[in-house]
């Protein structure tokens, strides 16, 4: 009976490290039929991109602002990319004002900072009325009187009236 089990958790841990490889190459971005996350899907990483920048900023932490906007705007061009027929497909106003917010950035400058950030925030509601989703409607992270921190104080969820 022993030399069974043996062989029998030795058969268990051959097929698991055998499956991994599979798994690893089936998951890998360059296989064939790679996984492409779905517009809502980006849309909720851009958006939690843009908090992490303003919270990285209030908090004077430049190095982590200059990388959360760099990975904002990978973002944001990935998903015009992936959905060219998206309103925002032509990213180019989004691009001057993440160029205007890198400035802000490396200046340490605040008011340049929200300055900027209040006109991209504008653009990214801009192009949910395009995409006729008026109803997703973004704001400075912070606001709205939340007591206890949120990943989307940035939104706001109640109805709004325009």
């Amino acid at each position: 009976m022993r030399p069974l089990t043996v062989h029998s958790w030795a058969l268990l841990a051959l097929l698991l490290v055998s499956e991994g490889p599979v798994l690893a190459q089936e998951n890998s971005p360059s296989s064939k039929g790679s996984y492409i996350p779905s517009l809502g899907d980006m849309m909720v990483a851009i958006q939690l991109k843009h908090s992490k920048l303003w919270y990285a900023v209030k908090f004077n932490n430049w190095p982590l602002a200059d990388y959360e906007l760099a990975q904002l705007s990978t973002n944001l061009k990935e998903a015009a990319r992936f959905y060219p027929n998206m309103p925002a497909s032509d990213i180019t106003a989004t691009d001057k004002l993440a160029v205007q917010i890198g400035e802000s950035i490396k200046a340490k400058n605040h008011a340049q900072f929200d300055q900027s950030f209040a006109q991209m925030t504008t653009e990214c509601n801009r192009c949910h009325e395009a995409a006729s989703r008026p109803f997703i409607y973004i704001r400075r992270p912070g606001s709205g009187g939340l007591t206890y921190p949120s990943p989307y104080s940035n939104q706001i969820f109640s109805p709004q009236k325009r």
